[in-house]
Formats: structure tokens, sequence, C-alpha cells
């Protein structure tokens, strides 16, 4: 994403214009294209969202999530950055935190993830992780899941070689552990329940990950981005509790 694209988020959220209540002002108009890529690690997730991105003509969000979050925090930018899809050792965090004279980081980290997600379907995007699907509740979006099994995920992490394969499983096998802590923990919910998305896709037969955009490109079409029918359901958030 460019520079001044990322700016402008930042001036959105600092401005305090998102409000959810708020609607458009002049006349009504199609929403932007906005789609959520939650990913299994090692799938090609990352590409596949770039690429989608491309295609619909919006900017692509991943890293420059939690770069918002930071930027606009009160907290160590440092513990900001430890909750970027993994939830570290709380009791060791608050205390951390207390001493340092800081806000709770996990209050703060949801406050601005929950801000910043919601001001890019605002302007439209593709939102790569950090349980966007969950956190645009009720707004028009399409969830993607991107799955495979780990032994093809670390095959292709390994880049086809035979001697890396074993440190890969395992990255792969830690990396969607932590994934899946971090949604039970701060959604109270799997992020492998196949009713929180759209589109599940297995990319363990795709050699070619440009046929998977296409795929998921055709059915974003077809779907038409629409919102749910049914009442959000609250997002637990507890900053007095422990682990």
């Amino acid at each position: 994403m460019a520079r001044d694209e990322f700016q402008a988020l930042l001036t959105y959220i600092r401005t305090d214009q998102l409000q959810p209540h708020r609607s458009r002002s002049g006349p009504l108009e199609s929403p932007p294209p906005v789609v959520t890529i939650a990913r299994e690690h090692g799938t090609g997730g990352e590409a596949i969202a770039a690429k989608l991105a491309e295609s619909l003509g919006v900017p692509c969000f991943d890293k420059e999530i939690l770069d918002a979050v930071v930027a606009t925090a009160t907290s160590d930018p440092t513990l900001m950055r430890q909750l970027d899809e993994k939830l570290p050792g709380r009791a060791g965090m608050f205390l951390y935190a207390s001493l340092m004279g800081l806000h709770d980081p996990l209050t703060e980290y949801q406050r601005l993830l929950t801000r910043v997600v919601n001001g890019i379907a605002f302007r439209g995007g593709v939102i790569v992780g950090r349980g966007a699907h969950l956190l645009l509740r009720g707004a028009p979006r399409f969830r993607v899941r991107i799955v495979g099994s780990d032994e093809v995920c670390a095959a292709r992490l390994a880049g086809g070689a035979p001697a890396k394969i074993a440190d890969a499983l395992h990255e792969v096998q830690r990396v969607n552990a932590a994934r899946a802590k971090y949604f039970k923990e701060f959604f109270k919910i799997s992020n492998g329940d196949p009713l929180q998305y759209d589109l599940i896709v297995n990319t363990d037969r795709f050699t070619d990950l440009g046929a998977v955009t296409d795929l998921i490109l055709h059915a974003y079409r077809i779907h038409g981005g629409h919102a749910e029918t049914q009442p959000p359901s609250p997002i637990h958030q507890d900053s007095t509790s422990g682990p």
C-alpha cells in the first residue's frame, strides 16, 4: 500500500470521523469492495490477497493494520506489536503495563483494531487476518478463509527443499496454533468455524495461486458483498480478568 494511502487512513482515524451510526452524505453510492482474508500459514493467503486487491482496484491491508494501531496507541508500541494475531501472557503483560503507568494494552489494542478495520472498510480494501470478518459484523463484506494441510503448506514454505520441510512444518503448526488461540481468547470463537465465512478454499491442489484469486473474485461478484441479516454478536472484552 502506498504511503499516502496509509497516511490518509491514519488521518481518518485520528480525526474521529469513524462513527458506526454516521451515514454517508450526498447521493447513495454502492459500497466499496471489502473482502476479508483469514488464512492458515503457508496457504499463500497473503499473495492471494494482494492479487485480489489489485483485481478489485482497492488497497490490500496486512501489516499496515498493525502499523495504524501502533501509530495511534498510547501504550508501549512494543506491547501493541506483541498482540498482533497472538496473545502473550496476560498477567505478565498487564503487570508490565501497570508498572510503566500505561493503559491496559489488550483493551486498547481491541479498541484501536476495531476502529482501524472499520476505517478500512469505509474506504474499501482487502483485509488480511486480524479477525476482520468478525470486527465487521453487519457491514457489507465478503468473508474468505484459505486453508491447507500442514504437510503441503510446509512444502510450499520450504520452496521444494526437502531439508527445510521439517522446520517449515513446525513453523506452520506453531503459527496456526497461535492464531487459533488468539481467536479463542479474543473473539470467544473458533477460527475454523465454517459458518463465519462465505467461502473456504483449500489450496493444497492449486499449483497456481492466481487461479485461487480468480475463484475468489468470481465468488465475490456472485455474492455481491452483501451484509448479514442477523444481528451482530458482541465481542467479549474484559480488561479486569486474568488470562
